[in-house]
């Protein structure tokens, strides 16, 4: 009777260390993951490098180039429309 009693006890101690650990893996992976973001957060903040650009946004290009060409629609051909 009483060694069955113990293996209950033990069985219980058991599953309820079982569960704390869970309980507390389970915490340290949320606080984990807040810290990584909080983190990500204060260096993008805190950052000295702009911030992206959107697709219309104009580009700035640094180096040297010998001729700049801008994309526009192509001009139509100035021939005469009444053949050779």
């Amino acid at each position: 009777m009483i060694a069955q009693i113990l293996r209950w006890l033990i069985f219980a101690a058991l599953l309820a260390a079982v569960l704390v650990a869970v309980f507390i893996a389970w915490w340290l992976a949320l606080l984990i993951v807040f810290v990584a973001l909080a983190i990500g957060a204060a260096r993008r903040l805190f950052s000295s490098n702009p911030p992206e650009q959107t697709r219309n946004d104009p580009v700035i290009l640094e180096g040297e180039y010998i001729e700049v060409e801008r994309e526009t629609e192509p001009e139509p051909d100035n021939r005469d429309s009444h053949g050779p």
